[in-house]
């Protein structure tokens, strides 16, 4: 509950700064299209723009008569994962210069309906701005895996395996849970196969772990080296930006070499290319999540990859995004209970060789053919859910009619 209160005194911090919408101008009709906002700043080549990126394509084709985008871009970048984002916009906005009131004042005027916070607590957030209550639904999804705290964010999406019931009291939101999953990643733009088992040719296992070094903490370390010490030969490569430095790579020599593991089962990569990071996938055998802060686009990559990921379940929703990628993957063999049971999992899995061949072979079609990637699937499910948050705030609305007044 320490991260609820700490959330709670933010949003009655904000609360104090702002001066909320009370009435808008939006009608209060069920079933109309709805205009739809989104708020962040990774509306780009980032983890939130690879989710979002064929979500908003599938939303556009099959609801376009019944939900409209607007998006609300807090940074000024521009790639090419924004300009497949803007075509399935109706309306664009740079506010990074906006100040709250002014921006909460443009979304009012817009008529957004819905409005839709992609960042939580990370960077270029723009929260404050939602204790103005410029919608008259709020509501957080996908780049944030907490409560906001702020009392006028209405609902948070999860699901079933992220968020289940006896959680709720976690979050300040309404929590309304989508069937399958809350995320459902868009598959990479780069033309790669998934490669043969590597450890069928080299001898032996390759573990690899390609997230960002800041989640491999001590506890991630001693688990993986327990892991190595069980398993002849076997190597663990991990990459990321981090280890292009090379003190950084001394000093990761050294956590392990501590624990038995000596630097020549250790493959230590710096960033690439998109293209080459994925294709770096093509020399590992089994990808290890680590924990409490389990991997989301990296799994998702991994998978599509055809790399089964190992993940610890845990005790939120941060760290049970494994596993509930997983289980939309359609692997529930591979999610660990505990610590020894993660051991014990990436232990089993690499003395049968056949099986890893076999399910690596299949696995880009399993996952594409899963709720993870069926865009189409999750866009309905997206739909029904907004549709019934507008639907319930027009219930409790009846009767009323809302104008242009504003508390301003």
């Amino acid at each position: 509950m320490l991260m609820k209160r700490e959330a709670e005194a933010f949003g009655k911090l904000v609360q104090q700064r702002a001066r909320p919408y009370s009435v808008w101008r939006n009608t209060v009709q069920p079933d109309r299209c709805l205009r739809v906002g989104l708020v962040s700043g990774d509306l780009c080549n980032h983890p939130v723009g690879y989710f979002l990126d064929n979500v908003l394509g599938a939303l556009t084709a099959l609801a376009s008569d019944r939900m409209t985008f607007y998006a609300y871009s807090t940074v000024n970048g521009d790639d090419a994962t924004t300009q497949r984002l803007k075509a399935n916009c109706a309306s664009w906005r740079y506010v990074a210069t906006q100040s709250d009131k002014q921006l909460a004042q443009q979304i009012h005027e817009d008529g957004i309906d819905i409005l839709i916070d992609l960042s939580g607590h990370t960077a270029h957030n723009r929260l404050p701005l939602f204790a103005w209550k410029p919608a008259p639904v709020q509501v957080s999804w996908l780049g944030y895996f907490a409560t906001t705290g702020v009392a006028e964010v209405d609902y948070l999406m999860a699901d079933p395996w992220s968020v289940p019931p006896d959680d709720d009291a976690y979050f300040t939101e309404t929590v309304w849970r989508l069937p399958d999953t809350r995320l459902c990643f868009t598959p990479p733009d780069v033309d790669l196969d998934v490669s043969p088992l590597p450890a069928l040719g080299n001898g032996f296992i390759t573990f690899g772990c390609f997230n960002n070094l800041a989640k491999i903490n001590d506890a991630v370390v001693s688990a993986w080296a327990s892991t190595l010490k069980a398993v002849p030969e076997s190597r663990l490569f991990l990459k990321s930006k981090q280890l292009a430095d090379e003190s950084v790579v001394n000093d990761t020599v050294v956590r392990f070499t501590a624990l038995g593991i000596g630097a020549a089962r250790l493959i230590l990569e710096g960033e690439s290319s998109r293209a080459a990071y994925l294709g770096a996938y093509q020399r590992v055998d089994i990808a290890l999540d680590p924990f409490p802060y389990p991997g989301g686009t990296v799994t998702a990559e991994s998978l599509w990859m055809g790399v089964p990921v190992l993940t610890l379940s845990g005790s939120s929703l941060l760290s049970r995004q494994g596993k509930s990628l997983l289980m939309n993957a359609g692997l529930p063999d591979w999610i660990g209970l505990d610590t020894g049971d993660y051991v014990a999992k990436a232990i089993a899995h690499a003395g049968h060789l056949q099986y890893l061949s076999t399910l690596r072979t299949g696995l880009r079609r399993q996952v594409l053919e899963s709720p993870l990637f069926d865009a189409p699937r999750f866009a309905r499910h997206f739909e029904g859910a907004l549709r019934g948050m507008w639907q319930r705030w027009c219930a409790q609305h009846e009767g009323t009619r809302c104008t242009s007044e504003d508390s301003m």
